[in-house]
């Protein structure tokens, strides 16, 4: 019987952490900078969840809503290749088996890659969500973001419990 409100209070610090990590990824749109030859200036800006939704549905408010004068798109995507759209492209933990495969499918491409599994960004990926002392982290690839010619203002290296190079 004392499982169950271990188990009730793990799920709620799970829906918690949740919605933490969607405010983040609003902010990740907020302070990233796109190159300016790449989608229209009254394009929206789309965030594309690649292996299902951790989220459970909290991006949902998102959508609809402006940063930066463009109007965000929710979009799960079944492959890499349907990602030809996406400003945001967040790669569910489950997918780090492909996560190889597709950061060579996007490579060089002006979308932010973001993700929860640890390694990825010293596996080439932008932003990862980590969790130290039971806080949520970010940790920033600044290399990578280089590389697909994405500029991240100070206010979000701010957030970073840690940047630099990763592997590519």
């Amino acid at each position: 019987m004392l499982a169950a409100p271990a188990a009730e209070a793990a799920e709620g610090l799970q829906l918690v952490e949740q919605e933490i990590k969607a405010g983040l990824l609003y902010n990740f749109l907020k302070y990233t900078d796109w190159p300016a030859g790449g989608a229209a200036a009254n394009a929206p800006i789309v965030v594309c969840l690649i292996g299902g939704d951790p989220f459970g549905g909290r991006l949902q408010p998102m959508s609809g809503r402006t940063v930066n004068q463009r109007v965000i798109e929710i979009r799960s995507l079944e492959a890499v290749k349907d990602s030809g759209v996406c400003s945001l492209l967040f790669v569910n933990a489950g997918e780090k088996p492909q996560w190889p495969e597709l950061r060579t499918a996007l490579m060089a491409k002006p979308m932010l890659t973001v993700s929860d599994f640890a390694g990825f960004s010293d596996a080439g990926g932008m932003i990862e969500f980590t969790r130290v002392d039971n806080r949520i982290g970010v940790k920033i690839n600044t290399a990578a973001l280089a590389s697909a010619h994405l500029k991240v203002q100070d206010r979000l290296l701010k957030l970073a419990t840690a940047r630099g190079g990763g592997g590519r």
